[in-house]
Formats: C-alpha cells, structure tokens, sequence
C-alpha cells in the first residue's frame, strides 16, 4: 500500500512538472475562426486566420466556419482534392485531403491544419483582371 501511495505520489509530481512546463493557452496562436484577405500585388487571397489576424492557427475535425471554407477552397482549386464540397465544416474528407497533403510535403501527416501545414498550402490567388495562381503565401 505504502509503495502504490509513493508511486502515485511521484506520478502526480511528474505530471504536475509537464503541466506547469507547458506552455499557457493565451501564448498559443489559437484557433482558425475567420478569414482574411491578403494582397500581393495585382492578387489577392482569403485564408484562415484568428479572430486577431494570425495567419498561424490550428483546425481539425470539428472545426467549421469561413476559416475552414477559405482551407477547402485551396485544397479543391490548386490541388484538385476531394473534401466534400465547400460546406465549411472540417469532416472526414477535408482531414484526408489535409493528409495526403501533408504526406506529400513530408510532414507528419496527423490531419490537423496548423502552422506548419499552412506554410506548404498552396492558396487560390485571384488577379484584378481575372485569372489566378496556385501558391503560397
């Protein structure tokens, strides 16, 4: 009983020492819940972002919203992948397409659409005058 009590103990400091060690939820970037319009030249983009901006936010099964739509757009128009149609919602073929295309860049392929994802997305950049590009930000 003693030696259960003692292994439980040191477990919880353990523990105790990986939570405080990580870091707090307001110094991560958040999670993707809007999009925003971003020109480079005659060209301009929406991508996902915060509701602060940060183009560097995270998104997943479960995820929706314009955020997820401006994701679904780049993954069908540049890379011709099959999310399910534009709904906005983070399903089952959006993840698998966020795969694959993480698979092909070689990064981890966990499914999760993060900064290091969103460095690799190929965006739909639309011209003024028409017309557009497939590339990065």
């Amino acid at each position: 009983m003693k030696r259960t009590l003692a292994a439980l103990t040191t477990l919880a400091a353990a523990a105790g020492g990986i939570l405080a060690g990580a870091p707090a939820a307001s110094a991560a970037d958040g999670y993707c819940t809007t999009s925003s319009g971003i020109s480079r030249g005659a060209y301009w983009v929406f991508v996902p972002t915060t509701s602060g901006g940060s183009t560097s936010c995270v998104m997943g099964s479960g995820s929706s919203g314009e955020a997820v739509d401006a994701l679904q757009a780049a993954l069908i128009l540049c890379y011709g992948m099959d999310v399910g149609g534009r709904d906005g919602v983070y399903g089952a073929k959006t993840e698998a397409a966020v795969r694959s295309l993480q698979r092909a860049t070689g990064q981890t392929a966990d499914g999760v659409y993060g900064p290091n994802t969103r460095n690799v997305v190929e965006w739909r950049w639309t011209g003024n005058a028409g017309g557009g590009k497939c590339e990065r930000l």
